[in-house]
C-alpha cells in the first residue's frame, strides 16, 4: 500500500508540472536578482546551449531558454535581443559542424557555453566602443561569470 501511494506521489504529470512551473518562476524571476545581485551570474552561456540544443525536440525549454534571454536583455538594460542573436548565429552557423567535429557531450557544452559568452561580451564591447556607452565593464567579474556558467551546465 505504501509503495503504490509514493508511485501516484511521483507520476509523471505532476513532476511535469511542477518542473513547469519551476522553470516559469526562474525564467521570469531569476533576470530581476541577477539585476539586483551583482554576484550572481548571468548564465547566457547556459541559456544559450539550452536553446540551441532544445530547439528541435523540446520546444518548452527553447521557449523558455528565449524568453529567459530576452528577460535578461530587459532587465539589465543591454541591447535587446543581442543575446538572442549571437545565440542564433551560433546555431546556424558553427554549432553543425561543432557537432560533428566534438563527440563528447561535456565537450560540446563546453565549448558552446564558452563560445557564446565570448562572443556575446565581445559583441557588447564593439557595441559600447561604437556607441560610447559602458554596457559592461571588463573586468574579473566577466571571468567569473564564465567559469560559473560552465560549472553550473557541466552539473546539470
Amino acid at each position: 500500500m505504501a509503495l503504490s501511494n509514493l508511485r501516484r506521489f511521483d507520476d509523471e504529470d505532476s513532476l511535469s508540472f511542477r518542473k513547469k512551473i519551476l522553470l516559469f518562476i526562474f525564467v521570469l524571476f531569476y533576470p530581476m536578482l541577477v539585476s539586483i545581485y551583482t554576484v550572481l551570474p548571468p548564465l547566457i552561456g547556459l541559456a544559450g546551449y539550452i536553446f540551441i540544443v532544445n530547439i528541435d525536440s523540446k520546444k518548452i525549454y527553447s521557449v523558455s531558454a528565449f524568453f529567459y534571454l530576452v528577460n535578461l536583455d530587459l532587465n539589465l538594460t543591454l541591447p535587446l535581443f543581442l543575446s538572442t542573436a549571437i545565440t542564433v548565429l551560433i546555431l546556424m552557423f558553427v554549432y553543425g559542424p561543432l557537432k560533428r567535429l566534438i563527440r563528447c557531450r561535456v565537450c560540446l557544452l563546453f565549448v558552446l557555453i564558452v563560445l557564446i559568452d565570448f562572443s556575446y561580451y565581445m559583441t557588447l564591447f564593439i557595441y559600447d566602443f561604437i556607441f560610447n556607452t559602458s554596457t559592461v565593464i571588463g573586468d574579473m567579474l566577466l571571468v567569473y561569470y564564465i567559469v560559473i556558467d560552465i560549472l553550473v551546465g557541466v552539473m546539470l
